[in-house]
């Protein structure tokens, strides 16, 4: 017990001593690890977007109301309707006319007066909303239906929804990459913050070693030190996504109801994967550092 009470009592001193850098170390960790959160929690949040869109997934034949094609007739539309209730590919069929298609228009854009000022119900037509057995079958609802007569265009959600995916993919990598790169720059310092601690008590460190102390004893304090100061730029970079993810989603969700965002417990689970990496890091960085440099 009173090694690792003199282990920690070391530790907390190094901290101390090394005040400025250790607030280097804290925050270089922080940024690091904050990166690495946001790109963890963007990718649970696409995740969790897509599970409950995927089920959603329709597929929007628009019909032609005269603006670009002759409107479609009433004989047309039903014969259209009865086709695709009849079609083994097809699950349910509703139709959306184009009142309700912009009645749905003005829920969906509510905060943008914008678009509300310059869209009016004529200009938007009205539709089959499609969905499919397999939203992969696509192509062949496409080419089977894309020259009935009355039907303007078809549009499949699911491209839209690649789309974003994409996006998101990027981003969610380009974060991953720069947090990569933080994280190295923050394991060089550590290892150097560590080796300058070592450095300046290696005279007391030599007389250990004299006396019978063993390598790992004499190194453990610093690595202690690099390991604490790795979790507390963990647990600050923690807090902020807490924080902030929770804000900004608690503040997107009244415009962007159709998203299923994150909860507070969620954004809380990604401690682990801030811990972890930040102990090993540090841990490294200074077990790395350290290799033979008190060696007497």
């Amino acid at each position: 017990m009173r090694r690792w009470s003199y282990i920690l009592n070391e530790a907390a001193i190094g901290l101390r001593r090394n005040l400025s850098m250790t607030i280097a170390v804290i925050l270089s960790v922080t940024v690091s690890l904050s990166l690495l959160g946001a790109s963890i929690l963007l990718r649970q949040q696409v995740d969790a977007a897509t599970d409950d869109w995927t089920g959603k997934i329709e597929v929007s034949i628009y019909l032609c109301d005269g603006l670009s094609c002759p409107p479609i007739t009433d004989s047309q539309q039903q014969a259209l309707r009865d086709n695709l209730e009849a079609n083994p590919l097809v699950d349910q069929v509703f139709f959306e006319s184009k009142q309700e298609a912009y009645a749905a228009f003005q829920r969906q854009f509510a905060n943008e007066p914008v678009f509300l000022d310059n869209v009016e119900e004529q200009t938007l037509p009205a539709s089959f909303r499609v969905k499919l057995t397999d939203p992969e079958r696509f192509d062949a609802i496409k080419t089977q239906y894309e020259k009935s007569p009355g039907v303007e265009s078809i549009v499949d959600q699911k491209e839209l929804l690649d789309e974003f995916l994409a996006f998101s993919g990027v981003i969610r990598w380009s974060a991953g990459i720069i947090a990569a790169i933080a994280m190295v720059a923050a394991a060089v310092l550590v290892g150097n913050t560590v080796r300058m601690a070592a450095f300046a008590r290696r005279d007391q460190t030599q007389i250990m070693k004299l006396v019978g102390a063993s390598s790992w004893y004499v190194r453990l304090p610093f690595v202690l030190e690099g390991v604490l100061a790795g979790l507390l730029g963990a647990a600050i970079a923690w807090g902020m996504l807490v924080f902030g993810v929770d804000w900004m989603f608690t503040n997107l969700q009244g415009s962007l109801t159709f998203v299923p965002f994150l909860t507070t417990t969620q954004i809380m689970g990604v401690w682990p994967w801030l811990a972890v990496p930040a102990v090993a890091m540090t841990a490294g960085a200074s077990v790395v550092a350290l290799w033979g440099f008190l060696d007497v």
